[in-house]
């Protein structure tokens, strides 16, 4: 290598932007797509790009101009396909009789188009336990239990994310209706708390777990994106759980929302903290209750609103945050819940439509899914290939939103034979828009998502 070569070659290096997918062959012309990426010099160009490629598709041809057949013009944003009722249904919805330990095993680029699912099987007889991996991040508990002043480095430590002073709050008041049994405490509207809750257990310290990664997939249901934390299951046979979404992990969360797995994918925002999210939930209980049981739920709502009272916590239902929250939502996806990305309304740089409807992609999903004879599945595939490419043209245009937005939707649909693309598509957006929380959890769930109600990985002595 010559001087000069050398020179370039370090300047790359110690160049802080993100490194271009394409490197030295990158045909982009636009002048923010190189403010915002890095390419390497035109020689020694695989010492350059040490990072992986996210996909395993070859690109053994220059991307061309898009036809004149291609869809090129901006559909119709998914609201217009709220009269659709197949908008609002998930394409694989989980039925009773399914496998409780089943589960789609996948890595990242994968493209195998397999039926059959790889079901996981824990080959592992080493557990680890929660106070070695505590130890390991440099937490040292002294005592057999973690108090509440070491619960949020804990919980930090193990699942990523941070937890706001409401979910805090809401363990306070458990614990004074049932100090004995404070997950518990809220059985007679059939609720429990769980996933971080977990740590305030009072053997936590000396269970274990397969791994530091499995920790992420606790209490996380099938179709919980990343985005969505599970804290608290109602005990029915619908799946109905409630959990925080964060736009952010490094943010506190935007609302408290609910899932039925086994009747959809859609969750819906609830409220802005759990307090309020279960004051609908007892009063939805209490609209059915029987005489018998209507004075319980009565009083165990009267305590749930004085606590809240005491301590100033609002029991709005969409307070100002929350509809301001609506106001940044760049697509509404699968879910429902949407997705909130940078964007620049002036340049609209940030988010582009999906080169198709959300009816649309539906459409070529059941394709996918239930083809007449197996064969027939390779067109609609053709087609969600067409969808992918043009979405990562997007992002290499710094839409990055858009994505985002595919990866959820594939994730939500439910459909095994496009799992990976989702998890590849994710995995892009993740990185372009630097949540790597989101991409560990994103990895750790796909590779074991479980058709399950039952869903702690936790080993408790």
């Amino acid at each position: 290598m010559s001087d000069n070569e050398e020179t370039q070659f370090k300047a790359y290096r110690e160049d802080k932007r993100i490194p271009c997918r394409y490197g030295s062959k990158c045909y982009q012309k636009n002048l923010t797509h190189h403010e915002k990426y890095k390419h390497p010099p035109a020689k020694d160009v695989k010492k350059a790009n040490g990072t992986k490629r996210m996909c395993k598709r070859s690109r053994k041809k220059d991307i061309k101009e898009i036809s004149n057949d291609s869809p090129e013009k901006k559909r119709q944003k998914e609201s217009n396909d709220a009269t659709n009722k197949n908008a609002h249904s998930p394409l694989s919805v989980i039925n009773d009789n399914d496998n409780e330990n089943n589960c789609n095993h996948y890595e990242v680029g994968e493209e195998s188009t397999s039926s059959t699912c790889t079901e996981y099987v824990n080959t592992s007889n080493n557990q680890i336990s929660i106070r070695s991996l505590l130890k390991d991040g440099q937490i040292n508990i002294e005592t057999d239990e973690i108090l509440q002043t070491d619960a949020q480095k804990v919980i930090s430590h193990l699942f990523l994310v941070e937890m706001p002073e409401d979910f805090f709050q809401f363990y306070e008041f458990c614990k004074n209706i049932s100090d004995s049994d404070s997950f518990n405490a809220l059985k007679n509207v059939h609720l429990q708390l769980v996933g971080p809750y977990d740590v305030f257990r009072e053997k936590f310290l000396s269970s274990t777990v397969e791994h530091k990664e499995a920790l992420l997939r606790h209490w996380r249901y099938y179709y919980d994106p990343p985005e969505f934390q599970t804290v608290i299951i109602d005990n029915g046979k619908d799946g109905l759980h409630y959990g925080y979404w964060r736009d952010d992990a490094s943010l506190k969360p935007a609302f408290v929302g609910k899932n039925k797995v086994n009747v959809n994918c859609l969750i819906e925002p609830v409220a802005e903290n759990i307090f309020s999210a279960v004051d609908v939930h007892i009063g939805e209980k209490l609209k059915l209750a029987t005489p018998f049981n209507k004075l319980q739920l009565t009083q165990l709502h009267q305590r749930l609103k004085s606590f809240a009272k005491e301590r100033k916590i609002t029991l709005e239902k969409k307070t100002t945050s929350m509809e301001a929250r609506e106001m940044q939502v760049v697509a509404r996806t699968f879910h429902k819940a949407g997705i909130v990305v940078p964007y620049n309304k002036e340049t609209q740089l940030g988010y582009r439509d999906l080169a198709v409807s959300k009816s649309e992609l539906q459409t070529i999903l059941k394709q996918i899914e239930h083809p007449p004879v197996p064969e027939a599945r390779k067109t609609p595939m053709s087609k969600l290939e067409e969808v992918i490419r043009l979405a990562i043209i997007a992002a290499d245009e710094c839409d990055f939103g858009t994505v985002l937005e595919l990866g959820h939707d594939l994730f939500s649909s439910g459909v095994s034979y496009v799992q990976p693309k989702a998890l590849n598509l994710l995995t892009l957006a993740y990185n372009l828009l630097q949540k790597p929380q989101f991409l560990d959890i994103a990895q750790a769930h796909l590779k074991c998502r479980r058709k399950s109600l039952d869903l702690s990985v936790i080993q408790f002595p």
